[in-house]
């Protein structure tokens, strides 16, 4: 499983490396055998004008299409890792026979829907400073899943919103984070 460790902000020492790598090996191991490949980033921040926080990303490719993704801050670049990778452990151990079905099952149902990068520009009438752009950022695939893989999905990249085909009936469904911390599912084939 090869690991990509890289800084932003900040030249990741030695010993950090050799922290997460074995860490994150050991974890990995533990809960899930062997995975395509790691990414993490650690970046120091400004959490005031006096004081830096560290952040830690950490992105696993648990196959081709799946990714779980998970963050941790803290004062100490350990201690951020630390937390990410509690946070990658409790994740993995929520949804760990999942996961596991889905690493046999490689051959996932999708479908990828090209979206050119672009930005939209306010219409005339609202073009106040506080109107933010809309920008398409990248292709997207459409997988077919059953609504609760579809949040497992969410949950698990952090995503704010995933759309996927319904496993169900074959049409494009949208699971999203509502402000109040519950799950919201969009089905328009559903009569209200």
């Amino acid at each position: 499983m090869p690991i990509s460790i890289t800084g932003k902000h900040i030249e990741v020492g030695d010993s950090l490396k050799d922290f997460i790598n074995q860490e994150l090996r050991q974890l990995v191991s533990h809960y899930m055998g062997d995975i395509l490949e790691a990414h993490v980033t650690v970046s120091k921040e400004h959490a005031t004008k006096e004081r830096f926080v560290f952040k830690t990303d950490i992105s696993v490719h648990i196959t081709r299409n799946f990714v779980v993704h998970c963050h941790g801050h803290d004062e100490d670049a350990y201690r951020s890792v630390t937390i990410a990778l509690q946070k990658l452990e409790s994740r993995i151990k929520k949804y760990k026979t999942r996961l596991r079905d889905r690493k046999r099952h490689r051959d996932m149902d999708h479908e990828e829907i090209p979206v050119q990068q672009y930005v939209l520009q306010a219409a005339e009438e609202d073009t106040g400073e506080d109107t933010p752009l809309i920008i398409a950022e990248m292709a997207s695939q459409i997988h077919h899943l059953s609504v609760g893989e579809a949040v497992m999905r969410m949950d698990l990249s952090e995503a704010p919103v995933v759309m996927f085909r319904n496993a169900a009936n074959g049409e494009l469904n949208v699971v999203y984070k509502r402000h109040d911390g519950h799950i919201g599912w969009i089905d328009p084939t559903k009569k209200v």
